[in-house]
């Protein structure tokens, strides 16, 4: 384990009078009590630290820089991020402590773990190892990789960049395939990974999905289809309009009135129970059927046609009590 710097030096007592006798202009609204919890967590950490126990220790002085910022907390937490091989995040913290701006009344203490965190940073850095990572048998900017699972940008392929010490996965995934690597660095190690795919290897072809119906192919079967019904119900409808005219014409011929009054005989209530049967068919029939050919042959004209109408074509639908359809230049 690394040896304490000068910031160390009876290093509760140091630590204590430094959060008490802070007057930074970030600390200048912290409450007492803030102050005195800041202060507690701060020698919780130092003594986790002391005991090695460094994850712990970097939770404490985690929550109590969240309660104001000081710069020997951030060089403790960055010390404990060196001692738990995290090297990468060491480094900027101590880079960050070694940039915090002091004003002239600032204590000795955070003078001094100013400076020792700018020493730290320039010993550590060449310390850590260094990784890069190629591709081959794929174009770079189509391939995806990842670090341990975080995704590299692809501006870093082919290019030596810090990682921590320790075993790292390195993955590439192109076009549904996946080629993985595992690599162990020890620090100031450099090493070189190459991701081949291999040679020859088409990605696979994918295929256009099957062409749907054509626009408006739903709505010309409905049309059609309305056209069709409705036509049959104007047949029936004509056809029962004439056997009733003439069933109306026997009866007038056995003595009925013109408004179908007949006598009292067996011939006549057998013409007259077929023509009231027949009589109510027609109309129903025409009103119907003229309906779904009108709507039919809407339908056919709204709907969206896959090629261009030739120029000039007409259609015009045409209604009958005898039959229906659809006359027109196509």
């Amino acid at each position: 384990m690394r040896a304490r710097s000068s910031v160390s030096g009876t290093a509760t007592i140091a630590f204590a009078l430094a959060l008490a006798l802070v007057a930074t202009a970030r600390a200048a609204d912290v409450d007492p009590a803030t102050m005195n919890a800041a202060r507690a967590l701060a020698e919780e950490g130092l003594d986790l630290f002391d005991k090695g126990q460094y994850a712990a220790a970097l939770d404490k002085f985690g929550r109590a820089d969240q309660l104001i910022q000081a710069p020997t907390i951030d060089l403790y937490a960055a010390r404990c991020l060196e001692q738990l091989g995290r090297l990468i995040e060491a480094s900027e913290r101590y880079l960050q402590v070694s940039r915090t701006s002091l004003d002239a009344s600032a204590s000795d203490v955070f003078k001094a773990a100013v400076a020792d965190a700018g020493k730290a940073y320039d010993d550590l850095k060449p310390r850590i190892p260094r990784l890069a990572v190629g591709v081959r048998g794929a174009p770079e900017r189509e391939v995806q990789i990842t670090i341990d699972g975080k995704p590299m940008p692809p501006a870093l392929v082919g290019v030596s960049q810090p990682v921590d010490p320790g075993k790292h996965v390195v993955e590439a995934v192109w076009t549904g395939r996946v080629v993985r690597r595992e690599v162990a660095l020890q620090e100031r190690q450099e090493a070189a990974v190459a991701l081949e795919f291999p040679v020859g290897v088409r990605p696979p072809i994918v295929l256009p999905p099957p062409a749907g119906p054509a626009p408006g192919t739903t709505q010309r079967v409905l049309g059609w289809t309305a056209v069709g019904t409705g036509a049959a119900a104007l047949v029936a409808g004509g056809v029962t309009f004439g056997i009733t005219s003439a069933l109306r014409g026997e009866l007038i011929d056995l003595g009925c009135t013109e408004d179908v009054v007949c006598p009292d005989t067996p011939k006549t209530r057998e013409k007259l129970g077929s023509y009231n049967d027949m009589r109510l068919v027609p109309a129903p029939a025409f009103i119907v059927g003229g309906a779904l050919a009108a709507g039919g042959v809407a339908l056919l004209l709204t709907a969206p046609s896959a090629a261009a109408k030739p120029k000039g074509a007409a259609v015009r639908p045409w209604i009958s009590p005898w039959g229906a359809g659809i006359a027109g230049v196509f």
